[in-house]
Protein backbone atom coordinates (compact mmCIF):
# COMPACT_ATOMS: atom_id res chain seq x y z
CA UNK A 1 0.00 0.00 0.00
CA UNK A 2 1.58 3.46 -1.22
CA UNK A 3 1.55 6.33 1.21
CA UNK A 4 -1.42 7.94 -0.72
CA UNK A 5 -3.71 4.71 -0.35
CA UNK A 6 -2.18 4.45 3.36
CA UNK A 7 -3.93 8.05 3.88
CA UNK A 8 -7.25 7.80 2.20
CA UNK A 9 -7.46 4.68 4.49
CA UNK A 10 -7.09 6.30 7.49
CA UNK A 11 -9.44 9.03 6.15
CA UNK A 12 -11.95 6.28 5.52
CA UNK A 13 -11.82 5.33 9.12
CA UNK A 14 -11.95 8.80 10.85
CA UNK A 15 -14.80 9.05 8.78
CA UNK A 16 -16.58 5.83 9.37
CA UNK A 17 -15.42 6.67 13.25
CA UNK A 18 -16.83 10.13 13.40
CA UNK A 19 -19.95 8.96 12.02
CA UNK A 20 -20.88 6.23 14.23
CA UNK A 21 -19.84 8.60 17.17
CA UNK A 22 -22.47 11.21 16.19
CA UNK A 23 -25.12 8.54 15.61
CA UNK A 24 -24.46 7.12 19.78
CA UNK A 25 -24.51 10.57 20.72
CA UNK A 26 -28.00 11.11 19.12
CA UNK A 27 -29.49 7.94 20.73
CA UNK A 28 -28.27 8.62 24.12
CA UNK A 29 -29.35 12.17 23.83
CA UNK A 30 -33.35 10.77 24.56
CA UNK A 31 -31.93 9.44 27.96
CA UNK A 32 -29.45 12.20 28.63
CA UNK A 33 -32.78 14.60 28.37
CA UNK A 34 -35.06 11.98 30.61
CA UNK A 35 -32.47 12.15 33.19
CA UNK A 36 -32.67 15.79 33.17
CA UNK A 37 -36.37 16.06 33.82
CA UNK A 38 -36.55 14.07 36.68
CA UNK A 39 -33.62 16.57 37.82
CA UNK A 40 -35.46 19.62 37.43
CA UNK A 41 -38.95 20.76 37.23
CA UNK A 42 -38.86 23.51 34.87
CA UNK A 43 -40.45 22.28 31.48
CA UNK A 44 -39.92 25.25 28.96
CA UNK A 45 -35.76 24.58 29.59
CA UNK A 46 -36.70 21.34 28.45
CA UNK A 47 -38.32 22.63 25.56
CA UNK A 48 -35.88 24.58 24.47
CA UNK A 49 -33.37 21.99 25.00
CA UNK A 50 -35.60 19.83 22.88
CA UNK A 51 -35.68 22.45 20.53
CA UNK A 52 -31.84 22.70 20.30
CA UNK A 53 -31.10 18.95 20.02
CA UNK A 54 -33.86 18.66 16.61
CA UNK A 55 -31.14 21.21 15.46
CA UNK A 56 -28.06 19.24 16.29
CA UNK A 57 -29.71 16.19 15.11
CA UNK A 58 -30.03 17.59 11.98
CA UNK A 59 -26.84 19.01 11.56
CA UNK A 60 -25.19 15.38 12.54
CA UNK A 61 -27.45 13.80 9.86
CA UNK A 62 -26.13 15.56 7.39
CA UNK A 63 -22.38 15.63 8.37
CA UNK A 64 -22.82 12.09 8.60
CA UNK A 65 -24.40 11.88 4.87
CA UNK A 66 -21.20 13.75 3.75
CA UNK A 67 -19.01 10.99 5.43
CA UNK A 68 -21.04 8.55 4.13
CA UNK A 69 -20.09 10.16 0.72
CA UNK A 70 -16.82 11.21 0.91
CA UNK A 71 -16.16 7.23 1.74
CA UNK A 72 -17.99 6.10 -1.20
CA UNK A 73 -16.32 8.34 -2.97
CA UNK A 74 -13.00 6.91 -2.33
CA UNK A 75 -13.74 3.58 -2.46
CA UNK A 76 -14.88 4.05 -5.69
CA UNK A 77 -11.28 5.69 -6.48
CA UNK A 78 -10.06 2.97 -4.97
CA UNK A 79 -11.70 0.27 -6.92
CA UNK A 80 -11.01 2.51 -10.12
CA UNK A 81 -7.58 2.34 -9.41
CA UNK A 82 -7.18 -1.38 -8.44
CA UNK A 83 -8.76 -1.86 -11.89
CA UNK A 84 -6.40 0.10 -14.11
CA UNK A 85 -3.14 -1.50 -12.16
CA UNK A 86 -4.73 -4.74 -13.24
CA UNK A 87 -5.01 -3.44 -17.20
CA UNK A 88 -1.40 -2.57 -17.06
CA UNK A 89 -0.08 -5.28 -15.49
CA UNK A 90 -2.10 -7.55 -18.47
CA UNK A 91 -0.77 -5.33 -21.21
CA UNK A 92 2.81 -5.75 -19.76
CA UNK A 93 2.81 -9.12 -19.99
CA UNK A 94 0.75 -9.10 -23.35
CA UNK A 95 4.39 -7.32 -24.21
CA UNK A 96 6.75 -9.46 -22.95
CA UNK A 97 5.13 -12.15 -24.83
CA UNK A 98 5.30 -10.47 -28.13
CA UNK A 99 8.96 -9.32 -27.24
CA UNK A 100 9.68 -13.03 -26.96
CA UNK A 101 8.03 -14.67 -29.79
CA UNK A 102 7.64 -13.31 -33.37
CA UNK A 103 4.45 -15.20 -34.08
CA UNK A 104 2.85 -13.23 -30.78
CA UNK A 105 4.50 -10.02 -32.22
CA UNK A 106 3.01 -10.41 -35.80
CA UNK A 107 -0.69 -10.07 -34.01
CA UNK A 108 -0.56 -6.55 -33.07
CA UNK A 109 -0.05 -5.06 -36.91
CA UNK A 110 1.64 -5.29 -40.46
CA UNK A 111 4.68 -3.21 -38.42
CA UNK A 112 5.37 -6.64 -36.20
CA UNK A 113 4.73 -8.91 -39.64
CA UNK A 114 7.64 -7.27 -40.99
CA UNK A 115 11.02 -8.83 -40.73
CA UNK A 116 13.15 -5.96 -38.55
CA UNK A 117 12.88 -8.47 -35.29
CA UNK A 118 15.06 -6.27 -33.54
CA UNK A 119 13.64 -2.82 -34.38
CA UNK A 120 9.96 -4.51 -33.30
CA UNK A 121 11.34 -5.44 -30.07
CA UNK A 122 12.96 -2.08 -29.37
CA UNK A 123 9.33 -0.91 -30.53
CA UNK A 124 7.46 -2.93 -27.67
CA UNK A 125 10.20 -2.14 -24.61
CA UNK A 126 10.02 2.06 -25.62
CA UNK A 127 6.07 1.52 -25.12
CA UNK A 128 6.55 -0.56 -21.83
CA UNK A 129 9.27 2.52 -20.92
CA UNK A 130 6.84 5.12 -21.33
CA UNK A 131 3.69 3.19 -19.69
CA UNK A 132 6.53 2.96 -16.31
CA UNK A 133 7.22 7.04 -16.99
CA UNK A 134 2.98 7.18 -16.75
CA UNK A 135 2.25 4.94 -13.83
CA UNK A 136 4.90 6.90 -11.75
CA UNK A 137 3.57 10.52 -12.89
CA UNK A 138 -0.19 9.49 -12.19
CA UNK A 139 1.25 7.82 -8.71
CA UNK A 140 3.30 11.04 -8.13
CA UNK A 141 6.72 8.98 -7.87
CA UNK A 142 8.44 11.32 -10.28
CA UNK A 143 8.50 15.19 -10.28
CA UNK A 144 8.12 16.84 -13.57
CA UNK A 145 11.90 18.01 -13.66
CA UNK A 146 12.66 14.11 -13.70
CA UNK A 147 10.33 13.36 -15.87
CA UNK A 148 11.28 16.01 -18.55
CA UNK A 149 15.11 14.37 -17.73
CA UNK A 150 14.58 10.73 -18.50
CA UNK A 151 12.46 11.58 -21.42
CA UNK A 152 14.91 13.56 -23.21
CA UNK A 153 17.34 11.22 -22.93
CA UNK A 154 15.29 8.32 -24.58
CA UNK A 155 13.59 10.47 -27.58
CA UNK A 156 16.87 11.97 -28.17
CA UNK A 157 17.85 8.43 -29.70
CA UNK A 158 16.51 6.94 -32.62
CA UNK A 159 14.55 4.47 -31.68
CA UNK A 160 12.85 6.86 -28.73
CA UNK A 161 12.57 9.55 -30.86
CA UNK A 162 11.19 6.77 -33.70
CA UNK A 163 8.37 5.24 -31.19
CA UNK A 164 6.71 8.81 -30.44
CA UNK A 165 6.96 10.02 -33.80
CA UNK A 166 4.79 7.07 -34.78
CA UNK A 167 2.31 6.82 -31.52
CA UNK A 168 2.02 10.93 -30.54
CA UNK A 169 -1.47 11.41 -32.22
CA UNK A 170 -3.20 8.51 -30.77
CA UNK A 171 -1.42 8.90 -27.05
CA UNK A 172 -2.08 12.88 -27.20
CA UNK A 173 -5.58 12.13 -28.08
CA UNK A 174 -6.85 9.34 -26.01
CA UNK A 175 -5.42 10.11 -22.57
CA UNK A 176 -8.15 9.58 -20.36
CA UNK A 177 -7.34 11.91 -17.37
CA UNK A 178 -5.87 14.90 -16.86
CA UNK A 179 -2.75 13.48 -15.12
CA UNK A 180 -1.99 11.47 -18.53
CA UNK A 181 -3.17 14.12 -20.94
CA UNK A 182 -0.62 16.08 -18.95
CA UNK A 183 1.98 13.64 -19.23
CA UNK A 184 1.58 13.69 -22.94
CA UNK A 185 1.95 16.79 -23.47
CA UNK A 186 5.29 16.93 -21.31
CA UNK A 187 6.36 14.31 -23.16
CA UNK A 188 5.67 15.76 -26.35
CA UNK A 189 7.21 18.95 -25.51
CA UNK A 190 10.55 17.41 -24.32
CA UNK A 191 10.60 15.33 -27.69
CA UNK A 192 10.04 18.85 -29.86
CA UNK A 193 13.11 19.83 -27.94
CA UNK A 194 15.22 17.60 -28.90
CA UNK A 195 13.90 17.40 -32.27
CA UNK A 196 16.23 18.93 -34.90
CA UNK A 197 14.22 21.64 -36.79
CA UNK A 198 11.83 23.00 -33.71
CA UNK A 199 8.83 21.82 -32.88
CA UNK A 200 6.60 19.17 -33.62
CA UNK A 201 3.52 19.05 -35.18
CA UNK A 202 0.46 19.98 -33.33
CA UNK A 203 -1.89 17.37 -32.20
CA UNK A 204 -5.93 18.14 -31.55
CA UNK A 205 -6.51 16.64 -27.79
CA UNK A 206 -9.41 15.02 -27.58
CA UNK A 207 -12.44 16.55 -25.23
CA UNK A 208 -12.25 16.54 -21.76
CA UNK A 209 -14.52 14.36 -20.05
CA UNK A 210 -16.54 16.79 -17.24
CA UNK A 211 -18.68 14.41 -15.62
CA UNK A 212 -16.89 13.58 -12.96
CA UNK A 213 -16.51 17.43 -11.96
CA UNK A 214 -20.96 18.13 -12.97
CA UNK A 215 -21.13 15.13 -10.43
CA UNK A 216 -19.21 16.76 -7.92
CA UNK A 217 -21.28 19.81 -8.23
CA UNK A 218 -24.60 18.22 -8.14
CA UNK A 219 -24.23 16.29 -5.55
CA UNK A 220 -22.51 19.19 -3.10
CA UNK A 221 -25.97 21.40 -4.78
CA UNK A 222 -28.06 18.76 -3.73
CA UNK A 223 -26.42 18.89 0.02
CA UNK A 224 -27.22 22.11 0.20
CA UNK A 225 -30.36 22.00 -0.76
CA UNK A 226 -31.12 19.52 2.19
CA UNK A 227 -29.41 21.29 4.95
CA UNK A 228 -31.43 24.35 3.97
CA UNK A 229 -34.92 22.66 3.91
CA UNK A 230 -33.82 21.34 7.31
CA UNK A 231 -32.67 24.84 9.05
CA UNK A 232 -36.27 26.18 7.56
CA UNK A 233 -38.01 23.56 8.79
CA UNK A 234 -36.60 23.90 11.98
CA UNK A 235 -36.75 28.18 12.27
CA UNK A 236 -40.41 27.16 11.09
CA UNK A 237 -41.26 25.06 13.91
CA UNK A 238 -40.15 27.29 16.73
CA UNK A 239 -41.91 29.89 15.50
Amino acid sequence: MNRRSFGRYWVTILLLLSVVAAAGLVVASPFFLAALGRSRGDWSVLGDIGQTYGAASAILAVLALIGVAFSLVLQAREAKSAREQALRTLHGDLMKMAMDDPVYRACWGAFFASGDEEGQRAHLYVNMILNHWLLMWELRSITEAHLREVAATVLAGPIGGGFWRQVRALRMTSAGSRRERRFNLIIDDVYSEVTEGGAAAPVVAAPRRGGSVAVRVGVVLALVVVVRRILRRFVGDRH
